[in-house]
């Protein structure tokens, strides 16, 4: 996650009467934002999802007819994990992606994943290879093509050696020096900003972590996540079952795509002492002390069961989250943590300054590089209202 960075969909390759757009859905892009639709939308599954999977109404519902959609491109989901190459795409997919956009008349493209960088970049180097004339290529190797992307669109394009070796045999193109910064920004999260008071120590946990086996390596987000067992229900639908927090919860997809998520297990105290409020006024939830009294008209309680109300998409794991939880529409505050390398245990709590928190309680901030507490922000707020 890098600040100060691009913003929307920017304008990257103009070739054979086709228009190649790349952005971050994290960022202000991706086909879902732009003021025209685009004839062709392609991307990482995840990120293709949550944004296209908007509403979901049930068949025969009368209601279904009345609903304003938005027109839809046609949409390519690539199983393609964050940093790293498509699963199961070799030459010959894009050789045949670049024919049929010829072929169909495609006039607009647009390329995206979450930070509009790593994988983002990939499309946009392939595509950018084949759609130029042989004559017109300024690139003799693959090192020359990255940076010609990261011209056009950003120094960030392109993040990892896999990457940038799948470019090379994709485009039958030498792979040149390695152009791969390191990913120092993530480690860079190390100046992390926690209160010693007592309100911070209110909010962590009383009982360390008990550690079973070895410890986890800290990396790739699917080192993390266990993949959920699978099976077929009768009607041909697709069910996913997977144990979280002490819980199951059961995402069912049907043959028409729509995707539905219950969870069911029993309540557990996310920290106490804290209570989460929904500012009716602005839309903004904010986490306060528990004997906090606030204007019954103007605040209600939302966090209850925090497992019980996870519906927020996280394009980064896969996962479903309370919004308590994200960091962004597209992001969960526990993706943010592992960019960050912050050490996260078995249940998924984040240590910060030698204590371990529930990731709902954490602030990310992204140009400072900092990791803060919900408590910190609270603080803040009522000492500017009181001096005020």
């Amino acid at each position: 996650m890098r600040g100060n960075c691009h913003t929307g969909n920017i304008t990257v390759i103009e070739e054979q009467g086709v228009t190649v757009y790349g952005g971050g859905t994290n960022r202000d892009g991706g086909w879902h934002v732009m003021a025209e639709v685009p004839d062709l939308a392609l991307g990482p599954r995840g990120v293709m999802r949550s944004v296209h999977y908007k509403d979901i109404i049930p068949d025969g519902w009368k209601c279904a007819s009345a609903f304003i959609t938005k027109q839809v491109p046609i949409l390519i989901e690539i199983d393609w994990p964050d940093f790293s190459i498509p699963n199961n795409l070799g030459k010959e997919f894009w050789l045949a992606l670049v024919d049929d956009i010829k072929e169909k008349g495609i006039k607009t493209v647009s390329c995206q994943c979450m930070g509009g960088h790593g994988r983002t970049g990939v499309q946009l180097a392939i595509l950018m290879h084949y759609l130029t004339p042989e004559d017109r290529r300024t690139w003799s190797d693959t090192a020359d093509l990255i940076m010609e992307v990261r011209r056009r669109m950003c120094e960030h394009c392109v993040e990892s050696d896999e990457q940038q070796y799948y470019i090379a045999e994709v485009c039958d193109l030498p792979e040149g020096e390695s152009v791969i910064e390191s990913r120092g920004f993530e480690s860079a999260w190390n100046n992390i900003s926690v209160s010693e008071d007592d309100i911070a120590k209110a909010m962590m946990d009383d009982k360390k972590p008990k550690r079973k086996g070895k410890k986890k390596k800290q990396g790739s987000l699917e080192e993390w996540f266990t993949p959920p067992k699978e099976h077929f229900g009768e009607d041909g639908e697709r069910i996913l079952t997977e144990e979280v927090d002490g819980g199951t919860r059961t995402t069912t997809i049907d043959k028409n795509g729509n995707v539905s998520s219950m969870w069911k297990g029993k309540r557990k105290n996310v920290q106490k002492g804290w209570k989460a409020m929904l500012c009716l006024d602005n839309d903004r939830t904010v986490w306060m002390p528990e004997d906090e009294e606030v204007p019954k008209e103007s605040w209600t309680r939302v966090d209850g069961d925090i497992n019980g109300f996870r519906d927020q998409f996280c394009a980064a794991t896969g996962d479903s989250f309370h919004p308590l939880e994200m960091h962004d529409a597209q992001t969960s505050k526990l993706a943010m943590a592992q960019f960050a390398e912050l050490e996260i245990n078995k249940d998924n709590r984040v240590k910060v300054k030698g204590r371990w928190y529930h990731p709902a309680f954490l602030e990310f901030d992204e140009e400072k590089m900092e990791v803060m507490l919900a408590s910190d922000l609270w603080k803040g707020a009522s000492k500017k209202e009181s001096e005020e």
